[in-house]
């Protein structure tokens, strides 16, 4: 399901036309993040640190609502969920994209294998433009031979462009074995603020240390 949202009655409004004149208003935030909950989690299970970190992210992306907001022409529209769509190693050089339904309150390990599944069934690397423009999603990937330190990513010349960007790099290890790695969010300005990213922040954290809980 969605709405519509009633710009007459959306307190961004202004905020929206604002940024709506620029022809470029994306932007970009890299900060470091502890993972160590998270590659715990996926040795102990038998899974990928990378579809648990998908996991979190999508868990975090869906509960912070500004994250939700699509722009349709000159409509806003407030998504239940969005979902993922994710790179990943097609053979030794080229990467592959996969879309996944989210399915709320899915465990990490059943996630997993819904991914496993679904790259399985991929007979393409690359998404036909009708599939890639099927779902509302978040276009997610890693940099795992990198630990970079900022990254700026592709995005279409089209200010209407509602598709957060996230990607990760490298996860480094300090004396104590704690894990860390970079993590970049883009996002267009017209939908998101530094508070809203400050959210997604405290969601994808409360996440990855829930895992231990699990």
């Amino acid at each position: 399901m969605e709405r519509r949202i009633d710009r007459r009655e959306w307190k961004r409004n202004g905020h929206d036309r604002l940024f709506q004149r620029l022809e470029v208003p994306f932007y970009s935030v890299t900060w470091r993040v502890d993972v160590t909950a998270a590659a715990d989690f996926a040795r102990k299970n038998g899974i990928s640190v990378y579809s648990t970190l998908i996991w979190c992210t999508m868990r975090a992306i869906n509960s912070v609502e500004a994250f939700r907001y699509e722009l349709r022409g000159d409509e806003v529209y407030l998504l239940d969920s969005r979902n993922p769509s994710y790179t990943y190693p097609w053979d030794d050089e080229l990467f592959g994209i996969c879309g996944l339904k989210w399915i709320d309150g899915e465990d990490p390990v059943s996630f997993a294998a819904r991914m496993k599944a679904a790259e399985a069934e991929n007979e393409s690397p690359i998404p036909t433009a009708e599939a890639d423009e099927a779902g509302h999603d978040v276009y997610i990937s890693s940099l795992p031979w990198i630990d970079y330190t900022h990254i700026a990513q592709e995005f279409p010349l089209d200010n209407t462009d509602s598709t957060p960007r996230i990607m990760w790099g490298r996860f480094t290890s300090d004396e104590q074995g704690r894990k860390t790695l970079s993590y970049t969010v883009q996002v267009n300005h017209r939908l998101i603020d530094g508070i809203h990213l400050a959210r997604l922040l405290d969601g994808l954290n409360g996440a990855i240390l829930a895992l231990e809980e699990l």
